[in-house]
């Protein structure tokens, strides 16, 4: 079984205010054993700023969005682990796809087709 690993946390930007702040972010997860990870997005944002988001789009898709109530990165870091322990699985595209359910995977929705697929749709075209 893989077992993913939060290897580190970028954010973009820091919170303007304790309170009132949206931040996007990127944790770089891994195999336990391994030096490679994928990218996988995510924000982290207030109550405040939610408020202020659905009043003025009316609307929040909350996939990969992390609510609290202060910036505290280490809070974000214990709650993606939580994640992951849920994510143990036989592949890593297994695993990439059950992290996917919360995190915003950098290979999301991508389709690769062998060589074969590819000519024969080309060929289909023509």
């Amino acid at each position: 079984m893989i077992r993913p690993v939060l290897k580190s946390i970028d954010c973009i930007g820091n919170p303007d205010t304790s309170n009132d702040f949206v931040i996007g972010a990127t944790a770089y997860i891994g195999e336990e054993n391994s030096e490679g990870v994928d990218y996988f997005h995510f924000r982290i944002m207030t109550p405040t700023r939610l408020l202020a988001v659905l009043e003025e789009d009316k609307f929040l898709d909350g996939r990969a969005t992390f609510i609290v109530n202060e910036f505290d990165l280490s809070l974000v870091e214990k709650e993606i682990n939580k994640i992951l322990e849920d994510c143990i699985r036989r592949t890593w595209d297994d695993v990439a796809k059950a992290i996917n359910r919360h995190l915003k995977w950098e290979y999301d929705n991508i389709q690769y087709e062998t060589l074969d697929e590819a000519m024969a749709r080309l060929n289909k075209e023509n």
